[in-house]
């Protein structure tokens, strides 16, 4: 049977001071998903298309 590997992206935002947000630290981004995978959770809103999205797909090779 074949099957598929897909990767998500979630929509989720930071706040910065710099337009290229080049001061945007890890911990920022850290709270920031977590604050967003609660909303989420809240919302009971896990379909894919508003702020889940599939950016790539592969066929994965059969396992033996």
């Amino acid at each position: 049977m074949i099957k598929y590997n897909h990767m998500l992206d979630i929509a989720f935002e930071v706040i910065s001071e710099k337009d290229d947000g080049s001061d945007i630290t890890p911990e920022q981004i850290h709270l920031a998903i977590a604050k967003r995978l609660e909303s989420l959770a809240e919302a009971n809103e896990y379909d894919l298309g508003g702020a889940i999205g599939i950016c790539d797909t592969y066929e994965m090779e059969e396992q033996v």
